[in-house]
């Protein structure tokens, strides 16, 4: 099933950040991602400077699953937790694009981009909701649970 992400989740996935994950050998690495671009339907565009890389990926990038969520008030505000397979830009448009939106913004030079291809988000809102995946409800299924449940505010002003 192709996943397309709502139009409040990217609002708070590029007015926020993220905090993203990684298990490399089943260890957790977490970092902050203040730089977060959606660059498709579900493709979500993280430039980081290496040190930062190298607390994901300590011993080398394998293209592997990725899990993210939303920083900030976004984490209570928008409950979602993200998973994909990520794969690394060194080269491109995008590539270039975002390391001179990453340095002009918060004045770190980065050196990588991760790409996430997300194929499942899941609710992290505490209660019934807590765990249960969203996208096998489809564009317009989470568009409406968004709805039925007051979650209605698209943070414009971040975009």
């Amino acid at each position: 099933m192709t996943i397309q992400l709502t139009e409040r989740m990217k609002a708070w996935i590029e007015g926020l950040g993220c905090h993203l994950c990684t298990a490399p050998e089943g260890i957790p690495n977490v970092v902050v991602a203040p730089l977060a671009r959606v660059v498709g339907p579900a493709r979500v565009a993280f430039p980081h400077s290496s040190d930062n890389f190298k607390t994901l990926y300590p011993k080398g990038f394998q293209k592997s699953w990725v899990s993210f969520g939303v920083s900030h008030l976004g984490s209570v505000r928008a409950p979602y937790q993200f998973k994909g397979v990520a794969e690394i830009l060194y080269e491109g448009s995008l590539f270039l694009d975002l390391i001179k939106e990453h340095e002009n913004q918060l004045g770190i030079a980065a050196s990588v981009v991760l790409l996430v291809n997300v194929r499942e988000v899941y609710c992290t809102k505490p209660g019934y909701l807590a765990g249960q995946r969203l996208d096998v409800l489809g564009y317009d299924g989470m568009c409406a649970l968004e709805k039925s449940l007051g979650w209605i505010d698209v943070p414009s002003s971040f975009r």
